[in-house]
């Protein structure tokens, strides 16, 4: 689908941000000036409470500055990357944040040189939105640099960051596939909805077709993918981390532990949970061999379910009426102000995210194909998005960006709820089993195929650590051998299988994935509560939305009403998960 052909109304609309290109370069001008002053102010930012109070509120205002920036930039060349005027915004503003990260770097340091009369500073009642990001600042004193050395890694900065945009800026294609007599473009959103056809042989041709072209460009994929690695092993070791992971966790102010018990709970104690299911996935396909691609096929052939975008609003709204009217207007004013572009078309990026600022709307991309997992997605990012509105709207500038360690509770909830409700509204058995199915699937997505992710992602960290070789061979063998392990001896996994880790794009945001399973179990906690009728939850968790980054991500769960360093928790999710595939197997062996 081209982009001239998709209406208005399911196209975002980013003249929210900027109504123009000159009022983009006007902020960008202004941005520079703020930059400069700011700089200016070097060896005397903390001379006096008010020297330091306004420093602290024109970095702010540049921060602001630059996410706006970002956001109107790299929305516009996510959707038309062949526009060449947006990749030069995007490159103008990444270049000058670049800049501005080497023009400000002393400004930790002379926070932590100073940190007693800083300290006195932020006794000042003015200074309270700000308490919690400066002490987060003093408390990296044991792995700050000298002023030489902060400077040195400002300018190596951009080089570092040059495989995740490689990867970013890689758009392959994958060709046409003819699926029923009709031809159509492979991409990620056709091949979601490929994998689930009926025919095997469809589902294999679509695989291999998609993830032969990883294998093709598997030397320029492995690269990026080290790359990367080697970044996070390389900051680690000059700021004396013990190790990649640990100067992950140090900026959520988390206990490696918690990685750790995660693993332990989706890949060793619970793993034979997921063995059984895919075990019941070939008896119920009747197949002799189940490969992995076949993993995707739907159970419940008898129940086919499909929305257009009304309809998913209309659900949608329903499913978070639990939240009060407040929430509920959060999503009515999405789909007024068009935050969301819905389409896949030529060129644009795959998959969803949610992105937005202080000063921008919390945009959504989707590649809406109108099946339930379109629905899904759109409740998913919709929950990011909420998040960062209410953040934005209750927090000071300063607190209002949540870290990613507490981003997925929020979408994850959604999810939660949306599949609870659609159990609840389900007509026959038939219909009950395929919304099963569905949850069945989110979980494994989140707690038992994240958590493999991680341990993927874990062992390139330690061989970057340890300067170990990661050429493309080794890395897809080890991908097939944790997939192997994985699924269990009931799947046979395709000869791409391997390739298909280079596809993830989560694999460069720096152990990122395990939080997935940690939104997950929190989840499933908090929505437990709720479907209880428990009020003071609700108004927990939308003290938790409302939060930001005002204290740190433990925290802020906590004062959701959670603590993710206990076992229950987890014991909670697989056992919960159990559940669910004994009601699944009990229709489906008993139809």
């Amino acid at each position: 689908m081209e982009r001239k052909d998709i209406k208005q109304s399911e196209i975002w609309d980013l003249s929210l941000i900027y109504q123009s290109d000159e009022a983009f370069a006007k902020d960008l001008e202004e941005a520079k000036k703020l930059a400069n002053h700011l700089e200016e102010q070097k060896g005397h930012m903390t001379d006096t409470s008010n020297q330091f109070y306004t420093f602290l509120n024109d970095y702010t205002m540049l921060d602001r500055l630059i996410s706006k920036l970002y956001c109107f930039a790299h929305l516009h060349a996510d959707v038309e990357p062949s526009i060449q005027n947006y990749q030069y915004m995007l490159s103008s503003v990444l270049s000058f944040n670049d800049l501005v990260n080497k023009k400000l770097d002393f400004t930790e340091l002379e926070i932590i040189h100073h940190k007693d009369i800083v300290l006195t500073y932020l006794e000042e009642d003015r200074f309270a939105p700000y308490r919690y990001p400066v002490k987060s600042i003093l408390r990296e004193e044991a792995h700050m640099l000298t002023q030489e050395m902060e400077t040195l890694l400002s300018k190596v900065s951009p080089l570092a960051d040059t495989p995740e945009q490689a990867f970013n800026a890689l758009r392959l294609n994958y060709g046409d596939i003819t699926v029923d007599g009709q031809t159509e473009p492979l991409n990620g959103a056709s091949l979601s909805r490929l994998l689930r056809h009926k025919d095997q042989n469809v589902r294999r041709r679509a695989y291999e077709q998609f993830y032969g072209k990883y294998q093709e460009f598997e030397n320029v994929f492995a690269a990026t993918l080290s790359g990367t690695m080697k970044k996070d092993a390389f900051y680690a070791d000059v700021r004396k981390f013990e190790n990649p992971l640990v100067a992950s966790l140090w900026k959520d102010d988390v206990p490696e532990e918690l990685f750790y018990k995660i693993l332990e709970k989706a890949n060793k104690q619970y793993r034979p949970l997921f063995h059984r299911y895919n075990k019941l996935k070939k008896q119920l396909l009747k197949v002799d061999t189940l490969y992995n691609y076949d993993l995707f096929a739907p159970l419940v052939a008898d129940v086919n379910k499909s929305y257009t975008i009304d309809e998913c609003f209309d659900i949608i709204l329903d499913v978070v009426s639990v939240f009060g009217e407040d929430y509920v207007n959060i999503i009515k004013q999405a789909r007024a102000e068009r935050w969301i572009d819905f389409h896949p078309t030529t060129n644009k990026r795959t998959g969803a995210y949610s992105s937005g600022c202080y000063d921008a709307r919390p945009f959504i991309l989707m590649n809406f194909i109108g099946d339930y997992n379109s629905l899904s997605t759109m409740i998913h990012e919709l929950g990011h998005s909420c998040h960062t509105y209410l953040s934005c709207k209750y927090q000071h500038p300063a607190t209002s960006d949540y870290r990613i360690f507490v981003a997925e509770v929020a979408s994850t909830v959604n999810e939660t709820l949306l599949i609870n409700y659609m159990l609840e509204h389900a007509q026959t058995d038939e219909e009950k089993a395929y919304f099963l199915y569905e949850f069945l699937e989110n979980c494994v997505g989140l707690i038992f195929r994240q958590p493999m992710y991680a341990e993927f992602e874990d062992e390139l960290h330690h061989w970057a650590q340890n300067n170990e070789p990661m050429n493309a061979s080794r890395i897809t063998q080890l991908y097939d051998q944790l997939n192997d392990d994985y699924y269990g001896e009931d799947v046979v996994n395709d000869q791409y299988v391997g390739h298909s880790c280079f596809y993830i794009p989560h694999f460069y945001y720096n152990y990122y994935v395990y939080k997935y399973t940690l939104g997950m179990t929190v989840a499933l906690a908090i929505v437990a509560r709720i479907l209880k009728g428990d009020q003071q939850q609700v108004a927990d968790y939308l003290s938790f939305l409302s939060s930001g980054g005002s204290m740190s991500p433990l925290q802020l769960l906590e004062k959701a009403g959670v603590n993710p360093l206990e076992d229950a928790i987890y014991d909670d999710a697989f056992q919960y998960f159990e559940s669910l595939l004994n009601e699944f197997e009990a229709i489906m062996l008993h139809q």
